[in-house]
């Protein structure tokens, strides 16, 4: 009887229980030794080894979270994952500020000043803080008996016990909600805005948009119809096809018989059918783009609206990343028939209201009145379709009708902004940077701005702002997350200092413990930096991060010209973008610390095209992206002259979007034998197939020199063609899996499927891991499991730390 050898062929996992952890894992029917227990040096300790289940398994603190405006409270939203049911746990959680500011370190880590307010079935979108006693949040949990998954508006008592009740319901589902100093909420929905929306304008557009989408559904009435007809790019955004509807805010107006919002919040006060649309049907999306959100608009307390938004059905989109500030003054008031126009009202011929930078080709966004309303904010680019430009700061004075510069990009700091804060009283403007891959908090004078000095308030681990808390005595605290390379986002008290004039730098006071006590059971890499010289002869920073298991001791003892006991495999992870950076941070795709609790020492460059470390260093990967690659193969090169504990028969490298073209570069450029194996996610195999199929043609026209149909792209040292992996498929030797995701329209499937194609017909031992529901990222828990466990064993299997030996399959 033939005995067929069935292992090649597709195997699909089984889901991850909570039962599974740290037990043998079972793949295609064999069993194989828990990967994170086969670390010697940690298996002797009593620590636990950062594997999969508890990197997933970590509390997430923190990504939606609001200040009361008396500075008193705030509420913030946390989520785990319950690995049996399959799903995450969602809950709402108030900090009493007052108190906490009364306790000591002991009681805070007790968790005394902190309440759960719910504990709730369906996602949680957002959360924030009503003015009064109650907190209004977007869930899509069931509604009754309705079992629709829609996203709606609930309303829950901060000050005891009770339960969520629904405060508004619209036709579809809607997200980014805000409560507006006029007393009122705004809420976005996705509309139809073609000729047929126009035409049929006496009906509600969200009301439309459901009867439109109903019929679309209805399988029988189409009889199987489902054809969509293009005319212009974009056809798709990051992970889905674009059709006829757009993002837009919707105004829902408080009813007379609320007191201000801050007792009773009835159902009846918030009628679905008064929510105004704030563009008109306008074609054009605020928020604008697959990441935008309610950044994307401001609403001043006069009623003044203020939006960050493409001009309406622009046919360059495609190809260029303008984006621009328009201002509608009295624009809430005009929409509920209050007030009258007078003489002065630049914007009564544009449906958008005036254009506050149609002299900038670039992009403009996070709009933001100051707390008086008399000034607006906001963020400025000069590029026309460079999306990684420097970032400055403008200002608009409502009253004078001037514009003015607070912050020239570049000219004047060699870091750029990427939010916009102002301080209560308006005279700073509060915002986060990449310095250096941190994200710090910094501020400027809202007068002055860089000519009275940028303060830079933070410059350890990187931290996120999410409010003024209060001011006193020439200081200033705000809620903040703060996460680092060996603390999970955790909220902090952060307090800037002195006048704010120069880098005082603030002082932090931890706020949440939900991952203190894991953390601490937990066993991690010491992480450090180096710096080494890389291209153009300059200095490259990276992070390393020791082993776990390797002590401070035993380093010493070795740097000292002791014989290691043994020696390590080095992991190299270099980060996409490629305008981007390996962080002090927390993350829970590209987390350092899971390979080095797996016992790698890792490895993540900062190459020039990084950001943080001035725009020049940043512009000069642009059509040279060869000078990531020789950046990472200095950077292999200094790390195993520094550390003679390392192992340099044993180096991997992994990398997602430019890093996986890099691992895809690095198969033909790098030494031969350098790398032993290769982990290749979304990345690109030909530069030129990925300029037709991308849905961000201004990204490719930047980076390489303009369209790839030119003759001088098609030229042999255009940058289209000289660094293209697919040129030397013919040298590529290292084993490589490579990983993507069918819902990635930033770099088609199409691009992983040729990287397996090639590297199989070349005999070069290699897998796909193929994520059909998954966009340019892997984002569900479960498929989150599955890809680090064959990225994981995929590593190892090519390093010392195998327990099955090194005879990879093709």
């Amino acid at each position: 009887m033939t005995v067929y050898d069935r292992s090649s062929l597709p195997s699909r996992p089984e889901p991850w229980l909570t039962s599974k952890k740290n037990n043998p894992i079972v793949r295609d029917g064999q069993t194989t030794t828990n990967v994170g227990n086969n670390n010697d040096d940690v298996a002797t300790t009593n620590q636990k080894v950062l594997d999969a289940a508890r990197l997933i398994g970590m509390t997430r603190v923190g990504s939606s979270a609001a200040v009361s405006p008396d500075g008193t409270t705030a509420v913030f939203h946390v989520s785990d994952y319950d690995f049996d049911l399959k799903k995450s746990n969602h809950q709402l959680w108030l900090a009493d500020l007052t108190l906490a500011s009364t306790l000591d370190d002991d009681a805070i880590r007790r968790h005394a000043h902190l309440r759960k307010l719910a504990r709730l079935d369906g996602r949680v979108v957002a959360a924030i803080l009503a003015v009064g006693k109650r907190l209004a949040f977007l869930s899509d949990r069931n509604a009754g008996n309705d079992k629709k998954k829609k996203t709606r508006v609930w309303v829950l008592p901060l000050d005891g016990p009770g339960e969520a009740s629904l405060l508004a319901e619209f036709p579809i589902s809607v997200g980014d909600l805000e409560w507006t100093d006029r007393g009122g909420l705004v809420v976005s929905a996705s509309v139809y805005v073609d000729q047929r929306a126009a035409d049929e304008q006496e009906k509600h557009p969200m009301a439309a948009t459901a009867d439109r989408d109903g019929a679309l559904a209805d399988a029988d009435a189409m009889g199987g119809l489902n054809a969509v007809l293009y005319r212009k790019l974009p056809v798709r955004e990051w992970d889905r096809w674009l059709d006829a509807k757009m993002a837009h805010p919707f105004y829902v107006p408080l009813g007379d018989d609320v007191d201000d919002g801050a007792n009773a919040l009835p159902p009846s006060s918030f009628n679905a059918s008064n929510a105004q649309d704030l563009l008109e049907g306008i074609p054009t999306a605020v928020p604008s783009g697959a990441f935008g959100g309610s950044e994307d608009w401001s609403i001043s307390r006069q009623g003044h609206v203020a939006f960050s938004a493409r001009p309406p059905l622009a046919p360059d989109e495609a190809w260029t990343t303008n984006r621009n500030i328009y201002l509608k003054r009295n624009h809430l008031q005009k929409q509920r028939g209050e007030g009258e126009k007078n003489n002065d009202d630049e914007d009564s011929d544009d449906p958008l209201g005036i254009c506050l930078t149609s002299d900038n080709p670039g992009y403009d966004t996070n709009p933001t009145f100051s707390p008086d309303g008399k000034r607006l904010a906001w963020l400025t680019m000069a590029g026309p379709a460079y999306e990684a430009d420097a970032i400055g700061i403008r200002v608009y004075d409502l009253e004078t009708g001037i514009a003015s510069t607070l912050l020239e990009a570049e000219a004047e700091w060699e870091y750029s902004p990427h939010s916009l804060t102002w301080s209560k009283d308006g005279r700073r403007l509060y915002f986060t940077a990449d310095i250096r891959s941190r994200g710090a908090l910094c501020s400027i004078d809202a007068t002055t701005g860089a000519k009275g000095g940028i303060a830079i308030h933070t410059s350890e681990s990187s931290l996120s702002l999410h409010g003024e808390i209060d001011a006193n005595d020439g200081q200033r605290s705000f809620l903040t997350t703060m996460q680092s390379l060996t603390m999970p986002s955790e909220l902090f008290i952060t307090t800037t200092t002195a006048k704010d004039t120069k880098d005082e730098g603030a002082t932090q006071r931890q706020l949440t413990h939900f991952n203190t006590g894991t953390i601490a059971e937990t066993s991690l890499g010491r992480p450090g930096e180096i710096i080494y010289k890389g291209a153009k002869d300059e200095d490259v920073q990276a992070w390393f991060i020791r082993p776990a298991g390797l002590s401070v001791e035993e380093e010493e003892r070795i740097n000292g010209g002791g014989e290691p006991t043994k020696k390590y495999p080095l992991a190299v992870i270099y980060h996409g973008g490629p305008q981007g950076s390996t962080g002090d941070d927390w993350h829970y795709r590209w987390n350092l610390q899971y390979y080095a609790s797996m016992g790698f020492a890792v490895l993540a460059p900062n190459f020039h095209g990084s950001t943080g470390f001035g725009h020049q260093f940043c512009r000069d990967i642009s059509q040279n992206w060869e000078i990531g690659g020789i950046d990472t193969i200095d950077g292999v090169r200094a790390s195993l002259e520094k550390y003679p504990w390392l192992d340099p028969e044993q180096v991997v490298g992994l990398g997602a979007s430019y890093g996986g073209y890099t691992s895809n570069w690095l198969n033909g450029n790098a030494p031969k034998g350098m790398f032993k194996a290769l982990v290749c996610h979304c990345g690109t195999f030909d530069l030129r197939s990925s300029y037709y199929s991308t849905e961000e043609l201004f990204f490719m026209e930047t980076e390489f020199g303009g369209p790839a149909y030119t003759e001088r792209s098609l030229q042999k040292d255009s940058s289209y063609q000289k660094y293209t992996p697919s040129a030397k498929v013919h040298e590529w030797e290292t084993p490589t899996l490579v990983i993507h995701g069918a819902r990635d329209f930033r770099l088609l499937e199409s691009e992983g499927i040729s990287t397996f194609t090639a590297l199989q017909r070349r005999n070069v031992p290699s897998q796909l891991l193929y994520l059909p529901t998954e966009n340019h990222h892997c984002l569900n828990y479960q498929n989150s499991m599955v890809w680090h466990e064959t990225v994981i064993s995929w590593i190892r299997e090519w390093t010392s730390l195998s327990s099955e030996g090194k005879d990879g399959s093709c």
